[in-house]
């Protein structure tokens, strides 16, 4: 059975409004060709125009198009009320056989309504929020990571995570002697709403070979990880995993960081479908996501499922001496697809931090935080130190 549907138009209210027909039937195009026949110098108002029928073009081939016929309707009091907005309206079946005056005269479907478009399922590059789409937006945390599925469009992503070690009377603005640890995350397999990755990391880059970082040189404390996720729905997903599991040499001293996190969004614009973007991301985690103070008597009073004595090192390096768990998460709002700002819980320690995306090309994104609180207290002024992360996928 064919099908027919209308195209409405609303025009200016000094002219009639037209409405074109689809048809699903081929129709034999009669194009209008004009000739003059007679002229004058000087045209006077009374002097009639002659016109002449040229013979008709040969037939059109056949076509396996919809051919567009127009019919002129007089509806402009019904008109006038529209929006100035073009739509197609599909006729209910009973008009499909209808000739293609009666379906011009069938009244007006109203007001045009606007449609909302979905935004594509929730993602992540690392620390960073990514849409199936491809985009790859600001970090939603600094430290922990999130229980988003993996890029469907990057492969990978690099990151370079440093602090500052500020000192009592020293200022906050510089390095003070801090460190930095690099990651290389590599998505190895998709398979629908799973992802399953592993990732390399180098303990210490610290170029000064001062300070906290300077017990390891460069290109020691090198270990690996796994991470498996999986979506749920197109604003979640959970994840297990760890970050330095494997230690290649003895010289790790950033914990194995096993995790389990769970993630969820919100859209909060325009009917839940456009930005502000709010993401909770929560779970348990071990290593330094549970005892961040190794060489001190302070202990973290929500840690649980303790394994104790689960290795024998010292100094920093005993952080997996008692392998605990303790609650970690951040929440996030992503106020458009470049600008992110959170707040981030591990161990005792709080983060608040801004993140910003770079490109909307190849992903670069850069985040720069303050830890607040420290031992589950708030710092004073004079003992703020600042964090950053810098990530570029690939």
């Amino acid at each position: 059975m064919r099908r027919k549907l209308r195209f409405d138009l609303a025009c200016c209210r000094s002219i009639p409004a037209i409405v074109l027909i689809a048809l699903g039937t081929q129709v034999e195009a009669q194009p209008i060709q004009w000739e003059v026949v007679g002229s004058e110098p000087a045209r006077q108002d009374n002097q009639p125009v002659l016109w002449s029928d040229l013979p008709p073009p040969p037939p059109l081939p056949p076509i396996n198009q919809n051919v567009i016929v127009w019919t002129e309707i007089d509806e402009p009091k019904e008109l006038e009320l529209r929006s100035n907005q073009i739509a197609w309206e599909e006729l209910p079946e009973q008009y499909s056989n209808l000739p293609d005056e009666e379906i011009a005269e069938q009244p007006s479907p109203g007001q045009i309504q606007p449609v909302l478009i979905t935004p594509p399922p929730l993602q992540a590059l690392d620390r960073s929020v990514a849409f199936q789409s491809g985009f790859v937006g600001p970090d939603i945390s600094v430290n922990i990571p999130n229980g988003l599925r993996w890029s469907e469009r990057w492969f990978g992503s690099a990151s370079l995570r440093g602090q500052s070690r500020r000192q009592i009377d020293s200022s906050f603005y510089k390095w003070n002697g801090g460190d930095a640890v690099a990651i290389v995350h590599a998505n190895i397999i998709q398979a629908g709403s799973w992802s399953f990755g592993v990732n390399t990391s180098i303990r210490s880059v610290n170029p000064t070979q001062s300070g906290a970082g300077s017990s390891t040189q460069i290109g020691e404390g090198v270990s690996s990880g796994f991470r498996v996720a999986r979506a749920i729905g197109d604003t979640g997903g959970i994840a297990f995993g760890g970050e330095q599991v494997v230690q290649w040499d003895d010289k790790t001293d950033t914990g194995r960081n096993l995790y389990l996190m769970a993630t969820k969004g919100w859209w909060l614009g325009n009917q839940g479908n456009d930005y502000p973007l709010f993401i909770a991301n929560g779970g348990f985690g071990t290593g330094r996501y549970a005892n961040d103070n190794i060489l001190t008597p302070w202990i973290n009073p929500i840690r649980f499922a303790c394994i104790n004595n689960f290795e024998n090192r010292t100094r920093t390096y005993s952080v997996d001496n008692d392998l605990c768990w303790s609650p970690i998460g951040s929440l996030s709002l992503v106020l458009n697809d470049y600008l992110s700002s959170f707040v981030e819980y591990r161990s005792g320690t709080g983060t608040v931090a801004g993140s910003v995306s770079m490109s909307d090309g190849i992903p670069l994104r850069f985040t720069w935080g303050v830890d607040f609180a420290f031992r589950n207290e708030v710092l004073p002024a004079d003992e703020l130190r600042w964090v950053f992360r810098a990530s570029v996928g690939f």
